[in-house]
This record gives C-alpha cells, structure tokens and sequence, in this order.
C-alpha cells in the first residue's frame, strides 16, 4: 500500500503532470483575458492563428499541421472556425486545387496583433517573480528539455 502512494506520489511531481497542469492555467487565464477583451478567440485556436500571422506567403493547413505538430484534421476545424468568424481566408492553391492556401483577413491581423500585446503582457506577469538569472535558467531548461523529447 506505501509502495502504491509512494509512486502516486512520484507521479503528481513528474514532468507530464507539471507540465500539463501549467499548460491548462495558462490556457485558461488566455481564455478568460481574451473574453476580457472582446476577442472571440479560444486560446487553443491561437496557435493556428499565429502560425499563419508569422508568415510571409498564405500557408496552406498541412504546412500549418506540420509547424504544430498537430493532426490535419484538427487544424481544418480550427481553420473552418475561423474563417466562419472573419479572421482567415481560405483559397484553393492554383497550382495544386487539392490544397487550401491559409491567408489572415484584415480582422485576423488585428486580433493577432491583440493576442501577441495579450501574450507578452502575461508573460511579463509571470516572469517578473524571477530574477534575471532564473528567467534564463528556467527557458534553457525548457529548451533542454524539448531538445531530449525530440531527439
């Protein structure tokens, strides 16, 4: 029974539940500063939203599945979404009329650079309870340990 606790234990502290834990606070305090702000966005399309707000050309949404690692499908939900709220333009790609080419409309680019004002001012809540020193070590650690996931 120790033994059965113990692991219990061992697995409230593990990488996977910290790291899942962090990620749904933050996605819910984007969530609820996006409704705070008139933005009618879930934080979990963001992504989708400044893959494409990042690039030059329109992108089309395997390239956008690929860039976040997420099933296309996934991303054609997101993508119908958003496009039904004004903020994508989807295109058939001349070349290939197989592909859809992803675009930001005017709305789009204005949002996203709402969310990217929204973004960096929670991050600065966040990190501003952590020196210099701790902030770098903090992302390097982040960045080592994506760097061993992906190996």
């Amino acid at each position: 029974m120790k033994e059965c606790m113990d692991k219990r234990e061992e697995m409230k502290g593990s990488l996977q539940i910290k790291l899942g834990t962090v990620t749904r606070l933050v996605f819910k305090k984007m969530n609820s500063e996006l409704t705070l702000e008139g933005i009618p966005v879930m934080a979990e399309q963001v992504p989708v939203l400044m893959v494409v707000y990042f690039k030059e050309n329109a992108i089309t949404q395997q390239d956008i599945a690929n860039i976040l690692q997420k099933d296309k499908s996934g991303i054609l939900r997101s993508v119908q979404t958003l496009q039904k709220d004004g903020f994508l333009k989807i295109e058939s790609d001349i070349e290939d009329k197989r592909k859809n080419l992803i675009s930001l409309t005017t709305s789009g680019k204005f949002v996203c650079e709402k969310i990217q004002a929204l973004a960096m001012t929670f991050n600065d809540q966040i990190m501003e309870h952590f020196s210099e020193e701790e902030r770098k070590l903090f992302l390097s650690f982040l960045d080592r340990v994506a760097a061993i996931i992906e190996k």
